[in-house]
């Protein structure tokens, strides 16, 4: 006497293999997600150490400036200007190198309007430059 098929034979054979293909696709994306998670640790670790640097870097810079600006008040001194008349010199001519570089920044930020794009947008002509 031959033994009965397993009535369900190829049905369950697809089966398996459908699960197996589950169970390595979802040990693939566990294995991605580890990796991007660790990834991610490792940017936000060197995102604050980028910035934990700047600001000690800020801090060393904005002391030299201190600094220097100390000894060209000292060298007015001892060239015989009057001490309180070389460090108001000194912080008027920062006063006005301030004011320079803000103003300058303010002209720059003209850039930051997009004006070409929404003249593109809104259909508008481009406007032609004048010959000089």
């Amino acid at each position: 006497m031959q033994p009965l098929a397993d009535p369900g034979g190829p049905v369950s054979g697809v089966i398996d293999e459908l699960s197996g293909a589950l169970a390595a696709v979802r040990t693939a994306v566990s294995s991605v997600l580890d990796l991007l998670s660790l990834e991610a640790r490792r940017a936000g670790l060197a995102l604050l150490w980028i910035v934990i640097l700047g600001l000690v870097a800020a801090i060393c810079i904005v002391t030299s400036w201190l600094a220097l600006m100390a000894a060209i008040a000292m060298w007015a001194v001892a060239a015989g200007f009057p001490l309180l008349g070389s460090v108001i010199v000194v912080a008027l001519i920062n006063c006005l190198g301030g004011v320079l570089l803000i103003r300058t920044c303010f002209g720059i930020s003209r850039d930051l309007l997009f004006s070409a794009t929404r003249r593109q947008f809104a259909g508008a002509f481009p406007i032609k430059p004048s010959k000089p």
